[in-house]
């Protein structure tokens, strides 16, 4: 009786769930207009920091959190979604396009889970020197930096090693000790490998052993630049997606001080003044099909922005925080001028290349696309026992190299250029002096990192397909997300201003040389008698390569992030060292919009660890 009767809840949940039209099942809300007006803690982002951060905050059973989720429930996007089928349904995401020479879709989650929700599922973290580099920026005293961001990544997830016949057949090492605690962790995300590799993976593994200058981390978590093995954020135990939505809702939705509302937007937050301090004191709440009730709901302690790096500096611009002349220009009462809020945008960009393998390993990637026997049999094994080729979505080893290892000859001009280059001269014009001194702090740092033996400058994917993107994982362009001034509740204006700094295309050029030599070292990767296609034989010179990359590039890989930058205010910074925004009490952002510099790898497992770390910030403020 009582499992027959679970089944029919938990279905009924699933239907309702899934229909924005049904009402409430447990805590999850469709109409505005039944929850509650009043919480400790309102959220406004269902994604990966914001179910993260409202998972903590529940914890003690009394809290009182608010999750405000623009999208809906949908299905779960599983590993042969993208290995054997077409990959994210459109609902799932949002439509905007950016503006500028480089227009691009900005991809970007919409539904619980957020981006978390439609990511490849590559769990890694950026080297030691990333993290400190924010520290070092901030002027926290090493709150920031690895060793103190460390223990949230281990919090964060759980570590499960690959097979012992992945292991013993390529060789992958990990530390879990050192990089993951003990037994693994214990956290709610999972992270583990494929049960299939390709053998050219193996093959070009090794092809940079010819090269002395390339390290080969034990494990690729640990925080040094190399060749390294990374994890999928993968559920070992039936090979589904491990994501904020089953590990930071799914598994705690019964608790009934956790409350998500689906399809509906924090439009904008509401100030009052106490004891002569601006408080963050409630969130306009609207539907997103227009047609539903509009509410105010008030926070007794916080308001948490969780919109990510595109939508969270929209909704404090909306709000009347942001640039002084941006707001007037809308209309927009200013609550608070803040000049950084929607500035200091970057992301990874990237360029695609194609060698043909002419001895071409067997089976290899590219046979899902031209062999229909490969295809069907890969089809089989997935649906039998959930292993095989349709496992392998995301590359396990990547190449992530700094520039002083693939450009000996010119790292050191790269970084004297960078030094010599005025601020002003990149950025817009009548940029705010605060913006400006922060930029500045940030070529110095970066001019550096340019120098360094543990900044990652390229990623290179070996995963053992013929066509990859080559990834720049630092750009110094900077661009902007601002509100769109003719219609501030529309989506806002995305701007990458790629390739504005000069410097970015040098490096470009650095990265896509080094790729050359890879293919044209004397080492194994010559077993696969590699021939280049893209970008072709025929583009040879300096001159040439360059028109090829300002062509073919495109500046986001989705890994957006630092407009509302953890910075202090002389340099442009919305969030100090406690992630509170600067001048206002009660409120914070949570997001990858805190950080000031991009990471050198894909921002998921990092925004969880800022996620745990906000989380342990604002439960101490009680």
């Amino acid at each position: 009786m009582w499992s027959g009767l679970f089944f029919l809840v938990a279905a009924f949940t699933t239907i309702a769930s899934s229909h924005p039209s049904l009402a409430h099942i447990a805590q999850h809300y469709t109409r505005a207009e039944d929850i509650s007006s009043y919480y400790d803690y309102i959220i406004i982002g269902g994604g990966t920091s914001g179910l993260t951060v409202a998972d903590r905050l529940t914890e003690d059973g009394k809290s009182m959190v608010l999750v405000v989720e623009y999208g809906y429930f949908e299905k779960t996007l599983q590993p042969d979604d993208f290995s054997l089928r077409s990959g994210i349904p459109a609902q799932m995401t949002y439509n905007i396009t950016s503006v500028g020479t480089k227009k691009t879709w900005v991809g970007a989650g919409s539904c619980v889970g957020g981006s978390s929700a439609v990511n490849l599922m590559i769990f890694m973290r950026g080297t030691s020197e990333d993290y400190d580099r924010w520290d070092d920026l901030g002027g926290y005293g090493g709150s920031w930096g690895w060793d103190s961001l460390l223990p949230y990544f281990k919090k964060s997830a759980t570590f499960t090693p690959p097979q012992d016949q992945l292991t013993n057949g390529f060789h992958i090492e990990y530390d879990i000790k050192k990089s993951w605690g003990p037994g693994g962790g214990t956290g709610p995300i999972q992270a583990s490998w494929p049960s299939f590799l390709y053998p050219s993976t193996k093959i070009m593994h090794d092809a940079w052993k010819s090269l002395s200058s390339v390290e080969f981390p034990k494990d690729g978590s640990e925080g040094r630049a190399g060749v390294i093995w990374v994890p999928t954020s993968i559920d070992p135990k039936n090979a589904t997606r491990s994501y904020a939505r089953t590990g930071h809702y799914e598994r705690v939705k019964s608790r009934s001080n956790y409350h998500l509302l689906t399809g509906h937007k924090g439009s904008k937050v509401e100030f009052s003044l106490r004891h002569g301090s601006i408080t963050a004191e409630g969130v306009i709440i609207t539907s997103r099909s227009g047609n539903g009730t509009t509410v105010k709901v008030n926070a007794r302690k916080e308001i948490i922005l969780a919109a990510g790096a595109i939508h969270s500096p929209q909704i404090l611009q909306r709000s009347g925080v942001g640039p002084k002349v941006l707001l007037e220009s809308a209309n927009i009462t200013l609550a608070h001028e803040l000049p950084g809020v929607g500035q200091n945008f970057h992301d990874h960009s990237y360029f695609p290349i194609k060698y043909e393998y002419r001895n071409n390993t067997s089976p290899n990637p590219d046979m899902l696309q031209t062999n229909k026997t490969f295809f069907k049999w890969a089809e089989e094994v997935w649906a039998t026992n959930r292993t095989g080729p349709a496992s392998t979505v995301a590359p396990s080893l990547i190449a992530q190299l700094p520039l002083p290892g693939i450009a000996p000859s010119t790292y050191e001009s790269l970084a004297s250029s960078l030094l010599a280059l005025n601020p002003a001269s990149v950025l817009p014009s009548g940029t705010h002096a605060t913006i400006l001194a922060g930029y500045a702090a940030q070529l110095k740092a970066m001019a550096s990192a340019i120098r360094s033996n543990n900044t990652s400058w390229l990623q290179f994917p070996l995963h053992g397909k013929q066509s990859v993107n080559i990834n720049y994982m630092h750009p110094l362009s900077r661009g902007s997300v601002n509100i769109n001034i003719s219609d501030p509740d529309g989506e806002p204006v995305v701007d990458y201003r790629a390739f504005t700094n000069p410097v970015d295309i040098g490096i470009n050029l650095a990265l896509l040389k080094a790729v050359r030599n890879y293919y044209a070292s004397d080492s194994v990767v010559q077993q696969l008698m590699p021939v280049e296609v893209i970008p072709g034989v025929n583009v040879t010179t300096d001159e040439e390569m360059i028109t090829w990359i300002k062509t073919n590039m495109n500046p986001s890989t989705f890994h957006p992030v630092g407009t509302c930058a953890m910075l202090p205010l002389e340099y442009g910074g919305v969030v100090g060292e406690d992630l509170r925004v600067h001048g206002i009490e009660g409120l914070s952002v949570v997001d990858a919009s805190i950080m000031p510099v991009i990471v050198g790898a894909t921002t998921q497992s990092t925004v969880y660890a800022v996620a745990e770390k906000a989380a342990d910030l604002i439960k101490a403020r009680g």
